[in-house]
């Protein structure tokens, strides 16, 4: 009577065990996968992807003993393909119109050419500081972009964690099942 007692709390173990292995790699498969995405159709792909590995090791290594020809691979060239980009930029002048003669008017010329020089000063300046203003903004964005990202990273990681760590703890508790139903059997097997 405790023999049997023995024998099916065993076998109860080692089935409970497995299938709560099964349902934690099936909870860890579901969490982490695409939706849509089926376990054994994963499986199976990769399972005949080896199969056809072994199978052309198999046929090279039987061509190789037996002396069989090597299959034949022609080769030919059928062409190029060119591909144009274009990237080109625009340039503009911008002049302030003639300059005093300097011979007739020195002091016209001279008062024309500071005129420019202080106009082109005030302009790099504008445009530095517009420049220095963007770069401040630009910056700014990359900023509130790149916390923006690392945060959605944060996240996906704990939940990434949270669910492989729930399969995880199903597949763990499976396999103390297993143990504990094969060391009844052990355990009845040296007794009886």
């Amino acid at each position: 009577m405790l023999e049997t007692a023995f024998k099916i709390s065993s076998i109860v173990l080692q089935v409970l065990g497995l299938l709560s292995a099964a349902v934690g790699l099936s909870n860890t498969f579901k969490d982490s996968s695409n939706a849509g995405d089926r376990f054994f159709t994963r499986v199976m792909v990769t399972e005949l992807g080896v199969a056809r590995q072994l199978w052309s090791g198999v046929k090279r290594l039987s061509r190789r003993l037996f002396g069989r020809p090597r299959p034949r691979v022609v080769t030919g060239r059928l062409g190029t393909a060119m591909e144009v980009g274009f990237a080109g930029s625009a340039r503009g002048i911008v002049q302030f119109g003639p300059l005093p003669d300097p011979a007739r008017d020195p002091d016209a010329f001279k008062a024309a050419v500071e005129d420019r020089l202080n106009r082109a000063f005030k302009l790099a300046q504008d445009v530095q500081h517009h420049l220095g203003q963007e770069t401040k903004a630009r910056q700014q964005e990359d900023q509130e972009i790149a916390n923006d990202l690392q945060a959605r990273l944060t996240t996906l990681d704990e939940e990434a964690k949270r669910k492989t760590i729930r399969g995880l703890h199903e597949q763990v508790l499976g396999l103390f099942c297993v143990a504990a139903g094969l060391a009844a059997q052990s355990i009845l097997d040296l007794a009886y």
